[in-house]
């Protein structure tokens, strides 16, 4: 166990990656397996529907069911996704961070801030849309916002711990990361003057996260058990 330093946060990998995969796996995470589990599904029915209809790409799939079964595409918006590009990182990230902000939180609040920042980002995504692309065709969906609600939550609960562990420190560097892509987004869009290139999806959810860590006091005895006994 380490403390929340930015030496530390930015050296998780101080004692290599078994402990992390240790630390991973001693989390008893459910929900975000579950959702994990419902995105890679929804993934392979969109595939298959693009190879049956003998079309070159999942996201010209899923673009074309906005267009003809609008309240089915909005219905399944976070959990639906343009490619392998845009789905692997998505249920990777969803895997590692989810899981750790799972444990943190009682299962009602998790719940509660998974709903409302997949909800929230896809709104935030289609208001955004409506004031800065005025006319264009608006066609949102990903599970981006949950994944950037577990970098905020990480980011401003983990450091309230006395001690974390490197997984956790991996957690924060995740959230650290996530602030940095948001505030370079929202610089470079206003370098160009072009507000309507901000992924408004991903502070949503980001907020989302950070509020959900406001209201959370620090849980004992959620830290996975030490994998090595020369840790400190």
């Amino acid at each position: 166990m380490r403390r929340v330093t930015a030496a530390n946060v930015l050296t998780p990998f101080a004692r290599g990656v078994r402990p992390l995969v240790s630390q991973h796996r001693a989390l008893a995470a459910p929900l975000t397996d579950l959702l994990a589990i419902v995105v890679c599904g929804v993934y392979a029915v969109q595939a298959a529907q693009a190879a049956l209809w003998d079309v070159s790409s999942v996201f010209e799939t899923t673009n074309y069911v906005y267009v003809r079964a609008p309240w089915l595409a909005w219905s399944l918006a976070p959990l639906l996704h343009g490619g392998l590009t845009h789905v692997v990182p998505n249920v990777l990230t969803l895997f590692v961070f989810g899981r750790v902000a799972e444990v943190h939180l009682p299962r009602g609040r998790f719940v509660a801030m998974v709903a409302l920042a997949a909800v929230g980002s896809i709104l935030a995504l289609v208001g955004w849309n409506a004031l800065f692309s005025a006319g264009s065709y608006v066609a949102v969906y990903g599970i981006s916002g949950v994944v950037f609600a577990a970098g905020g939550f990480a980011v401003a609960h983990l450091p309230r711990h006395g001690r974390v562990t490197d997984l956790e420190l991996l957690a924060v560097l995740f959230g650290v990361c996530a602030v940095a892509l948001v505030g370079v987004e929202t610089l470079l869009a206003v370098a160009l003057s072009a507000p309507a290139t901000i992924n408004v999806g991903h502070a949503a959810g980001f907020l989302v996260g950070v509020a959900t860590a406001t209201v959370s006091p620090p849980r004992e005895g959620v830290c996975p058990p030490r994998t090595d006994p020369s840790e400190e």
